[in-house]
């Protein structure tokens, strides 16, 4: 006998019994089912995780099964050899505890009749459960291999902890424990956020070692909370850009379309695609590309210049000899302790971000080490793969790596801090801003020395020079939406600072529109603002944000104002914050706000009938996040939980038990008020 799904074009097909929780595993993530029908079955499997049965016990066996909710499994069907159907899957009336407790063979007897009977049995099921649910955490917290639940040691762990307690196989926890616990972890996160609004969603590709792909969605919340909450494997489908909004914009509804203010990816192809399909169904989402890759891609073009061909090379090739050779490895491990502990060299790796920097600035560090360690003979040098002079003490190719090694890494040193610091989840678009022109001011200042200082001709400054001026202008001055200009601009430190009327890129000039000209006063009062160009193109990308706003319809500011009250109190509050006058010359406190004071600043204003429009725009940029790393996170959760010893796990196997580790690792208790409480109103976080 074998079974198959019934959802048009689903290939899904197993022979034997069609049990419960293999099929509902099936369903919950089958894309060829309706959205309606999944959303049955994932709610069904929560139904029976062991959290649910823990919070709601079941009533004892004598006393009767509580009803269940009515089962989504007839959208799958069973099938003989012959193609003949057999009867459809009917729902379980009794609770996983309840079943276990009547027909475990394993506890010993107990006198029938009268009350012990149900005590006893009821209590042995609690404690069961309260086992399988600890084993299943451990299991998916820690990371452990399931199949350690298989091994004569865990068998006789248990054995010595509880003569009576049978263990449980393999099998069950992957496909019927886990599982449904990451049911319950959707609907609670869902639960969570369709009570917050100014949601961030980002996602982003991958694969596993089977080979399957996959993308990953994650929603990030005002507060910085962090939901994985979508990990949909695709291997039979071409990943097109309409896939991918297909997939996000199903993710979305799920919450609520509304909630959300902003999507970020990184800014390969058909996630690109993506974000601007849904952008354009949907008007009001802020659409972003990630800061970090932005920044990495920034890195990479410079790497790629030929001018660095000849240092990197070397790079390359010392660090994968050390990486070979264990006693050299070991010897300059002894080296760098003699030294106080300096940092050791660094591989070249693939998923980090400005890999070829870090890898090259630990060479510069350990490069007098090494010198020392080839002088006094501690190291011996035969058969490297490399010129044995590069780390030959007074060796004119030891001085001129140096020398190209100091070159590249200052250079791309402003970059990867930045990258560093906006890896943050706390990082918002003004410090994008503020980066950007910290990378373009550094490096004008470096580029300006002369060349005996810097050993950087006037043809390497001028490529990177375009380097930086393309990426900047497409991240700051030509981007989709200006809003890294105009968060920087709502931060009230900065309303009027110099780099707003004397930029400092490299280029030594900033994009802002002219004024405009033969326009009525009334329409633009540009000329009235400290900065004028700054204030005109703040308030032009503010004007759109609160046309979306209007359409939307949701905030309660703009529900409560009429559209011409609405407008006119954004003139009269932008121009107010501007020149820095009441209410807006509240002195910002940096200890406020946990971590996001700019944010708690505006969010103090909110209720403010004079500051109320323009907070709830700022309050909408100050929300949202502006990388994708948590997306990076989940996949460096993924290299850990699929090794190369564990090359045959599924890909929802992976994602039930990472959803599981990420909602139990954080604090997920009341919500309590903040930016994205709809029910809360404008507190503080």
């Amino acid at each position: 006998m074998f079974y198959r799904c019934v959802a048009p074009g689903c290939l899904f097909l197993r022979y034997g019994q069609p049990q419960s929780s293999r099929v509902l595993q099936h369903a919950i993530q089958c894309r060829k089912l309706s959205p309606a029908l999944r959303q049955r079955a994932l709610e069904w499997a929560a139904s029976r995780s062991l959290s649910a049965e823990l919070a709601e016990p079941s009533t004892s066996t004598a006393a009767g099964a509580a009803a269940t909710p009515p089962s989504p499994l007839s959208t799958l069907t069973s099938t003989t050899s012959t193609g003949m159907q057999t009867t459809t899957i009917q729902p379980m009336h009794m609770t996983t505890a309840a079943r276990e407790a009547t027909t475990s063979t394993q506890d010993p007897k107990v006198k029938k009749g009268g009350l012990g009977e149900v005590v006893v049995a009821a209590g042995r099921a609690e404690l069961r459960t309260k086992l399988y649910f600890r084993i299943m955490k451990l299991i998916c917290v820690r990371g452990l291999v399931p199949t350690i639940l298989d091994t004569d040691e865990w068998k006789e762990f248990l054995q010595d902890a509880n003569p009576r307690y049978q263990p449980t196989s393999t099998t069950t926890f992957v496909d019927k424990h886990i599982p449904s616990e990451a049911a319950q972890v959707r609907l609670l996160q869902i639960e969570v956020l369709k009570q917050l609004d100014n949601l961030t969603l980002t996602y982003d590709g991958g694969s596993t070692r089977k080979p399957q792909s996959m993308y990953t969605v994650h929603i990030t919340t005002p507060d910085r909370r962090v939901f994985f909450i979508e990990g949909d494997e695709a291997s039979r489908e071409r990943h097109t850009a309409e896939h991918i909004k297909k997939l996000i914009l199903e993710v979305m509804q799920r919450v609520g379309v509304d909630n959300f203010s902003a999507i970020c990816s990184d800014n390969t192809g058909n996630t690109r695609k993506a974000r601007d399909l849904l952008v354009r169904e949907l008007p009001a989402i802020l659409n972003l590309l990630d800061c970090c890759h932005h920044l990495h891609n920034t890195s990479k073009d410079i790497t790629r210049l030929s001018d660095f061909n000849e240092v990197i090379s070397n790079l390359r090739k010392i660090i994968k000899y050390f990486k070979k050779s264990n006693i050299s490895a070991t010897e300059l491990a002894l080296g760098r302790a003699e030294e106080g502990g300096i940092r050791g060299l660094q591989s070249i790796g693939k998923t980090r971000f400005a890999t070829v920097y870090w890898s090259a600035e630990s060479l510069r560090v350990c490069l007098p080490v090494l010198r020392r360690l080839v002088k006094t003979n501690r190291l011996i040098l035969k058969d490297v793969g490399f010129d044995k002079g590069l780390l030959e003490e007074g060796n004119m190719a030891s001085m001129t790596f140096e020398i190209q090694l100091r070159r590249y890494v200052s250079i791309i040193e402003p970059i990867a801090r930045a990258i560093k610091s906006l890896e943050a989840t706390d990082a918002t678009a003004a410090n994008v801003f503020v980066f950007w022109h910290s990378i373009a001011a550094e490096l004008r200042n470096l580029l300006a020395r002369p060349e005996s200082e810097t050993s950087i001709p006037r043809s390497l400054a001028e490529k990177i020079i375009g380097i930086i001026n393309r990426r900047f202008k497409e991240v700051i001055d030509q981007a989709l939406s200006d809003v890294y200009f105009t968060t920087f601009f709502l931060h009230p430190l900065y309303a009027q600072a110099d780099i707003l009327a004397k930029p400092t890129t490299i280029s030594n000039a900033i994009f802002v529109p002219p004024l405009a000209r033969g326009t009525d006063k009334s329409e633009d009062d540009s000329h009235a603002a400290p900065i004028p160009r700054a204030y005109y193109r703040a308030k032009e990308f503010l004007k759109g944000q609160l046309r979306t706003e209007l359409q939307r319809n949701v905030n309660h500011v703009v529900r409560e104002l009429a559209p011409k009250r609405l407008i006119s109190d954004f003139r009269h509050q932008l121009m107010a914050y501007a020149k820095g006058e009441w209410p807006f010359n509240q002195p910002l406190d940096e200890t406020k706000g946990n971590g996001r004071p700019v944010l708690q600043w505006w969010l103090d204003l909110g209720s403010h009938p004079h500051a109320q429009v323009l907070a709830m725009l700022a309050i909408k940029l100050y929300s949202i996040a502006v990388n994708s790393m948590a997306d990076e996170r989940t996949a460096s959760n993924f290299t850990w939980f699929n090794s190369a010893l564990r090359n045959r796990q599924e890909v929802r196997t992976l994602v039930n038990m990472i959803q599981v580790r990420q909602w139990y690792l954080q604090t997920v208790g009341t919500i309590h008020p903040h930016s994205g409480d709809k029910n809360a109103g404008l507190h503080c976080i």
